[in-house]
């Protein structure tokens, strides 16, 4: 029987999405069991303590980077197959995930660039027109609280924002320009498993006419991108229907469809082990 071992997400990694990003571990845990392979979930600080080379497959829902550079290190060692791999997850800290979407050219994301913040000197200005506003946000993962990512009518707004970030010990952070439309939310397994999506806010979206094929895509060549097979992330519909990729992250929490999710993503690991298991058999 093949061996799964679960690690959930660090608390602080979680906000408002605890007890979803939980649950979607223990159901994609439940569903692999029916599907014959033993499974245990584990909290990031007991899997620190842990021996992980004995597993399988290990499914690392944890962010933080001491965390995965010991997952890194440990596929080097041993033969654990790891969905989203270590430096997938890395790979979604927003400076490596907008490096990685600027390489592609069949992602069409809204200007965006680097600035580091810490000192005392004030940040040079976005080359990029902003006159409908910008978006402040951190550079290495996504959001640990409300002000993570932080919206900007004008420049003399970002000042406040770049201290707040500073007296928290971030180093970096994303400028990026606002694009007006209909913000919508997508999720996926694949390659080419499972995908759909839903309006961030329905009450007041205004439901701009689009191209799905061309959404599902635009997420697909993201996922691609950053090597990710469990995956969601965020993309602005404008009035026009031309599609922009905002984010992408590992391990969303599913929490609008989880049971279907449990389902494709397990199905997906399952895929994954057996391919695991053909390799091996001597």
């Amino acid at each position: 029987m093949v061996s799964c071992l679960g690690i959930s997400r660090e608390l602080t990694n979680s906000p408002n999405r605890e007890t979803d990003d939980a649950l979607i571990l223990k159901a994609v845990m439940e569903q692999l069991a029916i599907y014959k392979a033993r499974t245990r979930t584990v909290t990031p600080e007991e899997a620190d303590a842990a021996d992980l080379g004995s597993w399988d497959m290990i499914v690392p829902m944890c962010e933080s980077y001491p965390r995965l550079r010991r997952l890194i290190d440990l596929r080097r060692s041993h033969p654990v197959l790891m969905v989203n791999p270590p430096d997938s997850v890395l790979a979604c800290y927003r400076l490596g995930m907008y490096e990685a979407f600027a390489r592609d050219p069949n992602i069409l994301f809204p200007a965006t660039e680097t600035r580091t913040i810490q000192g005392r000197d004030p940040l040079e200005p976005p080359r990029f027109p902003a006159e409908a506003g910008l978006w402040v946000k951190r550079g290495d993962v996504h959001n640990t609280c409300t002000h993570d990512v932080v919206y900007a009518g004008d420049w003399s707004e970002v000042e406040a924002i770049r201290q707040d970030f500073a007296a928290r010990e971030i180093a970096s952070l994303v400028l990026q320009q606002h694009v007006d439309g209909d913000l919508v939310k997508f999720y996926g397994v694949g390659p080419g498993r499972w995908f759909t999506y839903f309006y961030h806010d329905p009450s007041t979206a205004r439901k701009f006419p689009f191209d799905i094929d061309i959404l599902a895509a635009m997420a697909s060549a993201g996922a691609a991108a950053l090597k990710l097979e469990i995956f969601g992330g965020d993309a602005i519909i404008t009035p026009q229907g031309r599609i922009y990729l905002i984010d992408m992250n590992s391990w969303p929490s599913f929490a609008r469809v989880r049971g279907e999710a449990a389902i494709q993503i397990a199905w997906q690991l399952r895929a994954r082990l057996k391919t695991l298991q053909a390799v091996r058999r001597p």
